[in-house]
């Protein structure tokens, strides 16, 4: 299972998706004789917060090609989420399994080995926007049109059973705007996140201005159920959603987490740990053979970072033994950083390009290999701190100095002491 950055073309489809089955208070332009309609609306989402069971099967198309096709299973008296995503090359489908209580993810992969990781807020939210204790309580997006637009007659696929209903509806239109950062991820009705910024040709960093559209999109309330049942996109991303409410009195439809993989789920090889205002660093998974340690794969650009010794992920306690690649690198703020026991190795430009980084305190004593260019910070002063002895110390400079690019080693004074 690949969790990396995804294109801008799925950013886009998720976040519009995610406005699409997005529920709660909401504001209505109504005219007189819409009152009944508008009270079909309100009783529709309350009804759609308020059950126990929900599923929903929904796609993405652009430009004719299917990019996504899901079913989320949801059962909040349960506290699980399954989500079924259908490969849409082999048509093959694979299901994450969520404990929403325990907020714990498991999957199994090709070879039938189970994995697990900590459930993202993002993920873990999955119909909207706050987690309740009753699994998911869902918002409208913020700064949204909502208007009756007409009466309709469509075909409805029942994500329970598969079967195809024509449904009387009325029909409402949500004007929602969209706020698109310079990655390509959207926001709805926020600032764009500034994380991510590019650097100008001195190094400094720019961020570039968002910019905001507005995505449409219809909701669909059967007028014989009061029960909101379909919504959809109609330009752009085709984004089309089928909803269904299973019997919560039926024991057969109630949602399980599989025994097997709560009993023998590992650690996802291809987690990383998430950022955060109180967590500025990034950690991933490594195996090596059946013994597991982390490595900081990236950090926050701010004024100082410090690397634990070990890092406590569902429960078991992993060492960090490896700085990754160019995990501190291109930083505009970044001046102290603390490294602390169990370092083994340091990867190739590591801090290379951070030109106000001033101090490294090196407290692990374990360090054995220091990757190229790992300390050409192109800073004007640098100082690197070792614990250790003297044999240690003289070992580790030398791995320092071999390390470092002549060009690198004329612009910064360094002392590693």
């Amino acid at each position: 299972m690949k969790k990396g950055r995804i294109s801008t073309k799925i950013c886009v489809a998720i976040m519009a998706l995610s406005m699409v089955i997005s529920t709660g208070a909401f504001s209505i332009k109504a005219n007189a004789d819409q009152t009944d309609a508008n009270t079909t609306l309100k009783t529709a989402f309350d009804a759609f917060n308020a059950s126990g069971l929900v599923f929903l099967e929904y796609s993405v198309t652009g430009e004719g090609e299917l990019l996504l096709n899901e079913k989320v299973e949801l059962d909040r008296t349960n506290y699980v989420k399954n989500v079924l995503s259908q490969d849409v090359e082999t048509s093959e489908w694979n299901t994450l399994y969520t404990d929403l209580k325990e907020k714990i993810t498991y999957y199994q992969d090709d070879n039938k080995k189970w994995y697990k990781y900590p459930t993202d807020e993002e993920e873990l939210q999955g119909l909207g926007k706050t987690l309740s204790e009753n699994g998911v309580e869902t918002d409208l997006v913020t700064g949204a049109a909502y208007k009756y637009d007409g009466e309709e007659v469509i075909s409805v696929t029942n994500a329970h059973t598969d079967a195809l209903t024509e449904v009387d509806c009325y029909r409402y239109l949500a004007e929602i705007p969209v706020v698109i950062s310079d990655d390509g991820e959207y926001e709805d009705g926020e600032d764009a996140d500034d994380e991510e910024e590019e650097a100008d040709d001195d190094g400094e960093a720019v961020e570039e201005e968002p910019s905001t559209e507005i995505v449409n999109v219809y909701y669909y309330i059967a007028k014989a159920t009061g029960t909101w049942v379909h919504a959809e996109t109609k330009e752009g991303l085709i984004i089309d959603v089928d909803i269904a409410y299973p019997d919560p009195n039926d024991a057969t439809m109630a949602l399980e987490i599989p025994k097997e993989a709560k009993e023998n789920a590992v650690l996802d090889p291809e987690y990383e740990t998430p950022k955060s205002d109180k967590e500025v660093v990034g950690y991933k998974v490594v195996y090596k053979g059946k013994s597991a340690y982390l490595v900081v794969t990236s950090v926050k650009d701010v004024k100082k970072v410090t690397i634990k010794k070990s890092v406590k992920i569902l429960g078991k306690t992993y060492p960090v033994k490896e700085i990754g690649a160019s995990a501190f690198a291109n930083k505009s703020k970044l001046q102290t950083v603390v490294i602390k026991a169990n370092i083994t190795k340091i990867n190739k430009k590591a801090f290379y390009n951070s030109k106000k980084l001033k101090t490294i305190t090196i407290k692990s004593k374990k360090l054995k290999t220091i990757g190229k260019n790992s300390f050409d910070t192109y800073s004007k002063k640098l100082t690197v701190k070792l614990s250790g002895n003297k044999k240690y110390k003289a070992k580790i400079r030398k791995l320092v100095k071999k390390s470092r690019a002549k060009k690198a080693a004329k612009k910064t004074k360094l002392t590693v002491k």
